[in-house]
């Protein structure tokens, strides 16, 4: 029995072995919301018949079904690299950079061949936990942010092929990887390799463009493994103080902007410390023009699209944490 109330929630993931065969979960997040839902496509036949004004029941039939949703959680200095690899598709194995210190980087690379089981416990008022469990779960899209004064936060969008209540049971939440958080106070951000320090807010999303709607006869209504298809979109947004005119330039001139955001946090051991980038060599910004709404200060909301510059990769995550797998 647990709590009867979110404060009894637990939600927890693994890689499958086998797309869309459920695993025991063993990896545990401490997460602020869980949406993760069923739903399924029914039809009813028409079926005229004297003296009928409704549709017989038994005519109502499950044609297709998928688990969709998402889940926030505070980013962790501890076990993130998992769901890192998931969102991204680079399962990166750790390099050793000292005793006990390990960096995992990531880019954008193929996701196909790789999904996970997620199961949220949901508590009832009596305190019975009732397992939600996504089977054949792809991170469809992800935001990573930091609102002004905030602990920085990390969205993952699901997209999944089954799911159940019953099977398997509610896996015994652990959480072995005890780590603190990344935040607002240990954020720097550089434009074209120079600090700037007038950014108030920032959000990196990525969509993975998943093909997920793979329904064909013979599944029993469930959805083949879902793949790439199309361009990634990864876009944007920051909130700056009008304190000068940098990035109003690369606005109105339409010109490329290195953006690298970083979070360093608590030392892991000798100088290396715990540590959270974002690297996006070419983005373009879509706004926004200066405007005086009022007696108060000037901000500018900019957001941005980014682009391959031919050279780097489009978008690279490095964590440096006391983690020696992922």
């Amino acid at each position: 029995m647990s709590i009867g109330a979110g404060i009894g929630a637990q939600l927890g993931l693994k890689t499958e072995t086998t797309f869309n065969t459920a695993v025991t979960v063993d990896r545990f997040y401490e997460f602020n919301s869980e949406n993760l839902a069923y739903n399924k496509k029914t039809v009813v036949g028409m079926g005229l018949r004297a003296g009928g004004q409704l549709p017989r029941s038994q005519r109502r039939v499950v044609t297709t079904f998928e688990s969709t949703g998402d889940f926030e959680i505070d980013l962790p200095t501890r076990g993130l690299g998992m769901l890192l690899g998931h969102a991204t598709g680079t399962m990166s194995s750790a390099t050793l950079v000292s005793t006990g210190v390990y960096s995992y980087t990531f880019t954008l690379a193929d996701v196909y061949g790789r999904s996970m089981t997620i199961q949220a416990g949901v508590p009832q008022y009596g305190g019975t936990v009732t397992p939600k469990t996504v089977t054949g779960a792809k991170i469809a899209s992800f935001d990573l942010s930091v609102s002004n004064g905030d602990i920085a936060k990390g969205k993952f969008t699901i997209d999944g092929a089954g799911f159940s209540t019953t099977t398997p049971t509610l896996a015994t939440a652990s959480y072995a990887l005890q780590g603190s958080v990344f935040h607002f106070a240990q954020g720097a951000v550089t434009i074209d390799g120079s600090a700037v320090a007038n950014i108030k807010d920032f959000t990196v999303s990525v969509n993975n463009t998943l093909k997920n709607d793979r329904y064909n006869l013979g599944a029993s209504g469930a959805k083949a493994e879902q793949g790439i298809n199309g361009f990634r979109a990864v876009t944007g947004s920051m909130t700056a103080e009008f304190t000068d005119t940098v990035l109003l330039t690369k606005f109105l001139a339409d010109t490329s902007a290195a953006i690298v955001v970083t979070f360093t946090g608590s030392t892991i051991a000798s100088t290396y410390k715990e540590t959270l980038s974002i690297t996006i060599p070419a983005a373009k910004f879509n706004a926004d023009t200066p405007n005086v709404s009022g007696p108060g200060v000037v901000d500018l909301s900019m957001t941005f699209d980014a682009y391959d510059d031919g050279t780097n990769p489009p978008m690279t995550i490095v964590y440096q944490t006391a983690d020696s797998a992922l």
